[in-house]
């Protein structure tokens, strides 16, 4: 006994010792080069920003519209300078029909068409219901969301004013035919998305896609490299004999984790900050979901890493899932709208939950509590792909001993006919 803790110290000095080395080779790898670099930190330190500007100021304010006003009354005009009162529209053009109109969309003059009929003023005197036609301009939403916010906002008001000046002619006082007019009264308070801006809804979720992208992505371009390094396309070299599955699989991911860690703060912490997203979580809040997140998205990585023979196999992973995986955040299309299928797709991959459980803490105001879920299924994929990733590094190590045994037995010149082969 007293031999044995001596030796089982020693062999975790010496586990510990070369897990040190592996981590240290691994910055070296991905620091000597540059389609890696750029990967890790070009695109995660310049693609939150650019977003970040391209989407600012987030709302589509002033929208170029054209009103065809056949009434010509007093109303219509009211009515006209009630549009372009709002911060959505700015009347473009008043033409004289429809067809003009038309003619200044098609030129993309206009983004949109407010109609008002030749029957307004008369409809409001003999107290008929009129009707305003809007037509939108479809091809972008946000154009569509500009025109039928204004028009719907004033169109409201006017009826709203219609209808006490309707009951004050007949007795009734103001305060009365204001109650009258609105026995409820609407308070509208947008909590997650105060601003109700594009940039705030779509850019903290595509935060989290981005980390888990550019991660998988740069551990698949390192493994092709190493196959392509290799004289037999091996993972793992073949004059490595201490090369332990637990050390390497924990030596690579640290090397990983500490430039992803100081990314996430960069990228999590002071994106929001400066360009005035919601910020309700704090650090220990944010901790408590990323440190699950990159474990295991790391080990997501490296688990597919096994798959890519050359460097840019991993590219084609990122052409062919980053949209399909947005839409599976449930950020974009409600989760409750999901086929159980397709929720069980979702579970597969880190950013999912990553993306919920970030809305429900940074937007929400969500606590540790209240995104357990999220946090709990991240741990759950950390220790699944933990064991998926030193199961496949296992073999490869194994592998590589025993090509490197069946080689020693191998006379030179048959090892180097092997060789030029390969």
């Amino acid at each position: 006994m007293k031999n044995a803790n001596p030796n089982l110290s020693a062999q975790i000095r010496e586990g510990f010792g070369h897990m040190f080395q592996i981590w240290l080779r691994e910055f070296q790898l991905i620091f000597s080069d540059v389609g890696v670099m750029i990967l890790i930190f070009a695109v995660p330190l310049v693609y939150p920003v650019l977003y970040s500007f391209i989407y600012y100021p987030e709302v589509v304010r002033d929208l170029p519209v054209a009103v065809v006003d056949l009434s010509k009354s007093s109303e219509s005009r009211k009515f006209i300078r009630g549009l372009n009162a709002t911060p959505d529209l700015y009347i473009q053009s008043q033409p004289c029909s429809m067809e003009e109109a038309i003619r200044l969309f098609k030129k993309r003059d206009i983004r949109g068409i407010v109609q008002i009929p030749e029957t307004f003023s008369n409809d409001i005197a003999l107290k008929r219901q009129t009707t305003i036609s809007a037509y939108a301009d479809m091809e972008f939403f946000l154009y569509y969301k500009a025109l039928v916010t204004g028009v719907s906002f004033v169109t409201l008001e006017t009826g709203h004013q219609i209808q006490v000046s309707n009951l004050m002619q007949e007795g009734i006082s103001m305060h009365q035919a204001e109650i009258i007019a609105e026995p409820l009264k609407l308070v509208d308070n947008p909590m997650a998305n105060p601003s109700g801006g594009f940039a705030s809804y779509g850019i903290p979720a595509a935060l989290i896609l981005i980390i888990q992208q550019t991660l998988i992505i740069a551990i698949g371009i390192m493994a092709g490299t190493a196959r392509e390094r290799h004289t037999f396309g091996t993972l793992v070299p073949l004059d490595r004999r201490r090369m332990g599955t637990l050390r390497l699989v924990s030596g690579k991911s640290a090397a990983y984790f500490t430039i992803y860690a100081l990314l996430c703060v960069y990228m999590l912490g002071l994106i929001p900050k400066w360009f005035g997203y919601s910020r309700s979580a704090d650090f220990i809040e944010l901790l408590a979901l990323i440190t699950p997140f990159l474990l295991s998205s790391i080990f997501f990585g490296l688990t597919l890493s096994v798959l890519f023979k050359n460097r840019e196999s991993s590219m084609m992973l990122y052409l062919f899932s980053s949209i399909p995986l947005l839409f599976l955040s449930g950020i974009i299309w409600p989760l409750s709208n999901f086929s159980p299928l397709w929720l069980l797709v979702r579970e597969v991959f880190p950013s999912s939950n990553a993306m919920f459980g970030y809305i429900k803490m940074n937007s929400l105001g969500a606590s540790i509590f209240e995104t357990r879920k999220e946090i709990m299924s991240l741990w759950i994929q950390t220790g699944v792909y933990f064991l998926t990733a030193c199961f496949v590094y296992r073999y490869q190590v194994q592998f590589s001993q025993t090509l490197r045994k069946n080689l020693a037995h191998l006379p030179f010149r048959e090892i180097r006919r092997q060789f030029a082969n390969r």
